[in-house]
């Protein structure tokens, strides 16, 4: 076993509201690499049709983090990827095939409004189907309409969808009824990643080493490996 894989960041500085300088990214890196993980993916949010994604600058700068991370002899693999924002113009790059992947391959990290209906939620996966997506869902635990009875299983056995939770969500005291079902998916195998969520090296920190714990604690070892992507 070498590190953790982490689906789901925001190191690359100047396009969202995770990383804003060179410095911060560098600092961003140097955490993930002390944190254990060796495989990274630059997820910055994408919000199609509402706000212009600078493509030029986040691939330059996700450059800039490669080479930074050669030069300190970091073993750590970074991809590229978005958070991409469920928008109604959300199609028009799906039908073009536009839509940035994680890793250059057929998933797609996305996220919600907090309130988004269930319905709404599975005409996004149907729309992500129809193009040959298979969609991440960002942190499930933001979303009320999935709290409302066994409803992540249902999505499952409908779509091909996987589900992420975050960090901190593991690490941090829920409410009881909350913390029930947030458990539940876990037990039921429903959830297949668990990422940081980073943004920055203090208030939104890489917490892989912690959740791994907490993880192995809960549900064995084995899980926590699968979940965390331990390689």
């Amino acid at each position: 076993m070498t590190g953790f894989t982490d689906i789901h960041s925001h190191f690359v500085y100047g396009v969202d509201d995770g990383a804003k300088t060179r410095a911060d990214m560098e600092a961003m890196l140097g955490a993930a690499y002390a944190d254990g993980v060796t495989s990274l993916f630059a997820t910055s949010h994408m919000t199609p049709g509402i706000s212009p994604f600078d493509f030029l600058t986040y691939r330059k700068h996700l450059d800039e983090a490669q080479s930074y991370c050669q030069w300190k002899g970091y073993a750590m693999t970074l991809y590229p990827g978005a958070e991409v924002m469920y928008t109604p113009a959300l199609q028009h790059y799906a039908v073009d095939h536009r839509l940035p992947t994680l890793a250059n391959s057929d998933y797609v990290l996305m996220e919600f409004v907090p309130d988004i209906s269930f319905r709404e939620l599975e005409a996004a996966l149907d729309l992500m189907e129809r193009y040959a997506y298979v969609p991440v869902l960002a942190h499930i635990e933001r979303y009320a309409c999935l709290f409302r009875g066994n409803v992540v299983a249902r999505l499952k056995s409908r779509h091909d969808v996987r589900c992420q939770v975050n960090a901190n969500t593991v690490l941090k005291e829920q409410g009881f009824f909350r913390a029930r079902r947030i458990q539940s998916w876990f037990q039921e195998g429903l959830v297949d990643f668990v990422a940081s969520d980073a943004h920055d090296v203090k208030r939104r920190p890489f917490q892989m080493q912690k959740v791994y714990a907490a993880l192995k604690k809960k549900y064995g070892q084995s899980e926590a490996d699968r979940l965390t992507g331990m390689q």
